[in-house]
This record gives C-alpha cells, structure tokens and sequence, in this order.
C-alpha cells in the first residue's frame, strides 16, 4: 500500500502535466486556426478592437493555466485526488470551448466560460493546497506561509461573480462596445494579476523567505 501512495505522488502530478501540455497544445492550434477565420480582426472599428482583446485575453489564460499546474508539480508533493486526474480534461474542454467563442458578438458567453474557468481553477489550487499541507517534504514552502482563510477567497468570488455580470449583461442586451471594453479591461488586468502572483509564490519556493505570501491561496 505505502509503494502504491509512493507511486501515486511520484508519478500521478507528471501524469496529469503531460495530459495538460496536450490540451494546451491543441488550444493554442485551435486559437492559431480562429485568428485565419476571422476577418473582422483586420477591418479597424470597434470589432475589431474588442476581437483582439479577447484574443490577447484568451492567450493569457492559456499561459496563467499552464504556469499554475507546471508551478504545483515542480514545486510540491502531494496524494492525488481522482478529480485532479480529470480536472485537465475539464479545463480542455472549457478552453476549447472559449476558443470557438472568440467573436465580439459572442463575447457575453465567452466572458460567462472565463469566470467558469476562474472558478475552477481556484477551487483546485485551493484543494491541492490543502493536500499539499499534509506532506513533510513541503513543509520548507508552509512553515512560511498560512493557510488560506475565506476572506482570501472574497476577490476570487468577486472576479467570478463580475466576469459572470459583464456576461450575462452582454448575453442578453448584445454588442454594446464600451461594456465589452470595460470586461475585457477588467479580465486582463485579472489575468495579469494572477500571472504575478504565480511569479511570487515561485520565487518564495526557490528562494524561501523571499517575498513570502502571507497565505496559501493562488
């Protein structure tokens, strides 16, 4: 049994990167493929505009998703969960998903599946965090950093209650170009966000007691 547990911490988190780097992979075809079948990114106006946006932010949660699960399998060791197994699927899926709804007219359902993807990720980091915790080899990483309570969760309840607004709002009153520029302004500066924050805890896994973060949630 401990052999199985041993092999399950050694070989499942390689398992699930190598899957992701896949899905990713085919992501970035998928969104290559969408930049050739639309014209009315070179046609100037507000469409336009809007179309690189959201390329610009589809492209950076790509990024955001890779550099977190590459940091958690680097970085810590911990038991799998059957969930974490399946869980790059359903972002594949999510992200395939955004992909073939990179268009102005249908950014309000693009805009609900990044705040789907936001939550998800979340919520993972936060339950991998919880079962790293657990295992001795990391403690070099914990010892320095606390727990994350609730209200380290109040942003990311805030970015997927917003995300889900600005989509729901553009879903049922249609292209309105000064509200698709205020979300995507907002999802940007989110995604960035987020890609500094990865940058910190990074740096603190290798080089501890640099800019330490006062709790785990990433």
């Amino acid at each position: 049994m401990r052999k199985n547990l041993e092999r399950a911490r050694d070989l499942v988190p390689a398992m699930m990167l190598t899957v992701l780097s896949m899905i990713q992979a085919l992501a970035l075809e998928l969104y290559w493929s969408k930049i050739g079948d639309s014209p009315f990114l070179w046609g100037g106006g507000w469409e336009a505009l809007i179309g690189w946006m959201q390329l610009l932010a589809m492209f950076a949660g790509i990024l955001l998703i890779w550099v977190l699960y590459v940091s958690f399998v680097l970085r810590f060791t911990w038991l799998p969960s059957l969930g974490d197994t399946l869980m790059p699927f359903l972002i594949g899926v999510l992200e395939f998903a955004m992909v073939d709804t990179l268009q102005p007219e249908r950014l309000g359902i693009w805009l609900v599946l990044l705040g789907v993807l936001f939550g998800l990720a979340t919520a993972t980091s936060h339950a991998t965090m919880r079962r790293a915790r657990r295992e001795p080899e990391n403690a070099y990483f914990f010892t320095a950093v606390g727990p994350a309570s609730w209200r380290d969760y109040l942003h990311s309840a805030f970015t997927v209650s917003l995300l889900a607004g600005f989509g729901i709002t553009l879903w049922i009153v249609g292209f309105n170009p000064w509200l698709a520029l205020a979300a995507l302004l907002y999802a940007l500066g989110t995604l960035s966000y987020q890609i500094l924050q990865a940058k910190k805890y990074w740096m603190h896994s290798l080089l501890p007691g640099e800019n330490a973060p006062e709790s785990s949630e990433t």
